[in-house]
């Protein structure tokens, strides 16, 4: 499965809003057509060390059940950089024009000097 740059903003969003300790992401909070998706991408997120939580691994090709409960550092320094739909949708389009591969630490500098951009332009 491809990363889902999408789907990883939505992920990181969720968790965001996750305020008590007892609240957590979890694979109900997504419809079964995303099910697969979600699971794969918190995983990521998880190895990537840009949220706490944990996958359940089991044998077998089914969808793996996980919880998230909160954001490292990280993942709210990199949530921010792409949190503006203005930023985010220029930082996929810039990627895209030049044809060059998205990763977390392109990413993030990309949509960091976009937004800097839009500020000095203001």
């Amino acid at each position: 499965m491809k990363r889902d740059w999408d789907m990883i903003r939505k992920i990181l969003t969720k968790v965001e809003e996750c305020t008590l300790n007892t609240e957590m992401v979890q694979l109900s909070g997504f419809p079964e057509d995303m099910a697969a998706a979600a699971s794969y991408h918190v995983d990521l997120l998880i190895e990537a060390g840009l949220i706490h939580g944990q996958v359940v691994k089991t044998m077998g090709p089914g969808v793996k059940e996980f919880f998230a409960q909160k954001l490292t550092w990280e993942g709210h320094e990199f949530l921010d950089a792409i949190r503006s739909d203005s930023v985010w949708n220029k930082t996929k389009k810039r990627f895209a024009d030049e044809g060059i591969s998205m990763t977390v630490d392109l990413v993030k500098g990309a949509a960091m000097g976009i937004a800097a951009a839009i500020l000095n332009a203001s």
